[in-house]
């Protein structure tokens, strides 16, 4: 990953620190944060969404206030208690999942793409071992190394499958990385709480690793796609003299 005097790249972005004085004149430092913090807001953005969700959720969710009678009742041994506070802890709840499932997806990305600016010398290192190694794992050719596809498509349809809080994508290959050729179309699995969630039409690139058929990269939007094909563009020759363990 792209240091400069101590100051990495990806987690200047995160805390959104100010770059040491000089930085500006590394050409390799500063495009790898500018590619890190475009990721960083598209991250910021999925979440923002999901927070505007919760918010109207709970103002629906919200009791209507009645005017509470002057007598007292005890509530009686045995009898349930009020479970108004139900309906918000669902909401919460569902926020929790929305999270986890944007950035089980976003952060895997992000950090594949953190990794694609390692060092020479820790790439050419797994090459020699014939391995990919814990250090290439996390790097760029490492995470292209243990993929199983990575393609850029057309979403041509979205179902949602019933009793699951998943969607079948059937998914238009238009340009694929990893294999080199494959399908004209593949079918996918989705969580419905990713954000934002997919539409017929969209233009995607995605990743796939152990499960066959749920992503552990979905990158959309023009810029973001261009920044990611970027890095894999480069990666992929490495990638393919590596062995994922």
């Amino acid at each position: 990953m792209a240091e400069y005097e101590g100051v990495d790249a990806l987690l200047a972005a995160i805390t959104d620190e100010a770059l040491p004085e000089g930085a500006g004149d590394d050409p390799e430092f500063m495009a790898e944060h500018r590619s890190a913090v475009a990721d960083v807001a598209l991250l910021r953005e999925q979440l923002a969404v999901i927070g505007d969700a919760l918010a109207d959720r709970a103002e629906e969710a919200k009791p209507v206030p009645v005017r509470a009678p002057r007598k007292r009742t005890r509530r009686p041994e045995g009898a349930p208690r009020n479970r108004g506070r139900r309906p918000l802890a669902l909401v919460l709840g569902t926020l929790v999942a929305a999270t986890v499932a944007a950035m089980v997806v976003g952060m895997g990305w992000l950090l594949a793409h953190n990794g694609s600016g390692a060092s020479e010398t820790s790439g050419a290192k797994a090459a020699d071992s014939g391995s990919a190694g814990e250090g290439a794992s996390l790097s760029g050719p490492g995470y292209l190394a243990c993929a199983r596809l990575v393609a850029e498509g057309t979403v041509a349809d979205v179902e949602p499958l019933p009793g699951t809080t998943e969607n079948r994508i059937t998914l238009h290959v238009d340009r694929y990385y990893k294999p080199e050729k494959g399908k004209a179309e593949v079918v996918l699995l989705l969580d419905e709480e990713v954000a934002p969630r997919p539409r017929e039409g969209e233009h995607v690139l995605v990743a796939l690793h152990d499960d066959p058929a749920t992503p552990t990269g979905w990158t959309t939007g023009a810029k973001a796609i261009a920044d990611e094909r970027a890095w894999i563009v480069k990666a992929l020759p490495e990638s393919r003299t590596l062995t994922c363990p």
